[in-house]
């Protein structure tokens, strides 16, 4: 057991019987997870069992240290949770990672090319955010206004007389060849003003320019300035106008609806509005404790919007259901309460029977994994069986290597294996998963379908070279590239994409087993 195990271990033994909040820091002092608990000792203690799963594995391996923060309640630390998620971002917590659930309005500063409008989901360029917003429906709206009332599209083409947008009033005219770039950066600034200030405001703004304009006989100059104001006085009034209770019967008439799938582990959550279902997200949850599900519904709702009724076909106990219920309504600021129901009749029962043959569709589609799989890595055949390799070592010490099997992107636990590295006694993970890979194939009618390696293109070539008939490929952590014959330079993965989710879902799968087994190993050894 190593020195950090030790640290870890003796700091967890000083948490009191409290609800809270954990943290699990590396090395570098940041933080890499974040945990609530109704009883901070209790919660702790499991991860340090002798049986780890796979989460309790990846942050005793990960981390170097241990904090924790009291809270007067359960629900309290539920809420704290949320809050240092959000501000930190921690590695491990990130259970949603499809990217940033909310929306800028950017008003940018390039040095080159011209300033525009734009809606972006980071905050990476330079210039003025307006946001976050998690309402993208009514934020596309209002950037929409602004982008038309204010003439701000560019279409980045060159067209003597203009493009057809241009003839239209939509586009700046930045295409033709007496685009005026200082009366545009006029209009993109009158357009970030009215988001600066009130609305009353800025039309006071507009009046005092006009008034001034006029003093000084610039006539154009205020007649111009008035057509913002006449359209802008439209916008106010559309933007200002009370929807609410229109919107209060939507969110009242939409349902969210979470289907969990025991036997292919699962957890579909959809949304519904008269009838009509709409799948939202998938969770692939492996190698998870029990009630894992309630963790992922927690995260999913610190990002997304919650409806006021959400309907499960699993069963919650009554004091986690309404903690979730009070915690959501708390952290989204519902005027409304939230409930978690299972249904057992009427029409509530047949929306949940109607998701789940939505999800049984959905489960459909993805057994068509091994065409997405062939067309991505420019494969020759389909692919129905994947064997996944990963090495484990510290410092070149215990090497051992893991080789775990999927089946229509199953775990095929028969037929999972580990290895101890017999031929090396210095680092080199080239040769060890050339000997682990001819190890595990000692006949060829054993080879599956795809061979996928944790690395790169030289963990690829070392394989090529002792199975050159199989289909190989490697992916490396280092922005999730993945590496075939047919994709020699490596082509990089798209998270949102379900395919490029399996695979690095199978490669972390395969890594956290290579782990579970060296610690094993390292544990025998130093009792």
């Amino acid at each position: 057991m190593n020195n950090s195990f030790n640290i870890l271990l003796n700091q967890a033994k000083k948490f009191p019987s409290s609800p809270g909040i954990y943290i699990f820091k590396n090395i570098d002092n940041q933080i890499i997870y974040i945990g609530k608990a109704k009883n901070l000792k209790k919660r702790i203690k499991s991860y340090f069992q002798k049986e780890q799963d796979l989460k309790s594995l990846s942050l005793t391996q990960n981390a170097t240290g241990l904090e924790f923060i009291i809270t007067k309640s359960e629900l309290q630390a539920m809420l704290l949770e949320a809050e240092l998620i959000k501000a930190n971002q921690p590695k491990f917590n990130i259970l949603l990672k499809d990217g940033q659930p909310f929306l800028y309005i950017l008003f940018s500063q390039p040095s080159k090319k011209l300033p525009e409008i734009k809606i972006v989901r980071n905050k990476k360029e330079k210039g003025t955010y307006f946001g976050p917003f998690i309402d993208k429906t009514e934020t596309r709206k209002v950037y929409n206004f602004l982008l038309h009332t204010f003439r701000l599209k560019l279409c980045n083409k060159k067209i003597d007389n203009g493009c057809l947008d241009f003839h239209l009033g939509l586009c700046a005219g930045s295409c033709t060849n007496n685009f005026d770039k200082n009366t545009y950066i006029t209009r993109l600034n009158l357009a970030k003003k009215s988001l600066e200030s009130g609305h009353k405001k800025f039309l006071n703004y507009l009046n005092q320019e006009i008034k001034n304009n006029n003093n000084l006989l610039n006539f154009e100059k205020s007649k111009e300035l008035n057509e913002y104001r006449k359209a802008f006085n439209i916008v106010f009034k559309t933007l200002d106008e009370d929807y609410s209770y229109k919107k209060i019967a939507k969110n009242l008439a939409l349902k969210d609806i979470w289907i969990l799938d025991t036997n292919t582990k699962k957890l579909i959550v959809f949304e519904e509005l008269n009838g009509a279902i709409k799948r939202k997200k998938i969770f692939n949850i492996f190698l998870e404790h029990e009630n894992s599900y309630i963790e992922y519904i927690n995260s999913y709702y610190q990002n997304f919007n919650a409806n006021n009724i959400i309907l499960i076909n699993f069963e919650i106990k009554n004091n986690e259901k309404i903690l979730l219920e009070k915690f959501i309504k708390l952290w989204q600021n519902k005027t409304n309460n939230i409930s978690i129901i299972k249904p057992s009749d009427g029409h509530l029962l047949s929306l949940v029977n109607l998701a789940q043959i939505h999800a049984q569709e959905e489960l459909k589609n993805q057994k068509s994994l091994n065409i997405s799989l062939k067309l991505l890595l420019k494969l020759e055949k389909d692919v129905n069986t994947i064997d996944c390799f990963d090495i484990s070592h510290i410092q070149s010490n215990f090497m051992v290597g893991s080789c775990v099997r999927f089946k229509d992107g199953q775990p095929d636990y028969k037929n999972f294996r580990h290895f101890k590295i017999k031929t090396l006694d210095n680092q080199n993970d080239y040769a060890a998963l050339q000997e682990i890979v001819s190890r595990r194939y000692k006949f060829s009618d054993n080879i599956p379908d795809l061979i996928l390696i944790d690395g790169g293109k030289g963990q690829l070539s070392s394989i090529e070279k002792i199975l050159p008939n199989a289909q190989i490929a490697s992916l490396a952590k280092r922005e999730e590239t993945v590496f075939s014959k047919n994709i020699p330079n490596g082509k990089i993965l798209n998270p949102q994409n379900y395919t490029a989710q399996v695979l690095i879902a199978l490669r972390d799968y395969t890594h956290h087993f290579a782990i579970s087994y060296h610690r094993k190993i390292r544990t025998s050894i130093n009792k």
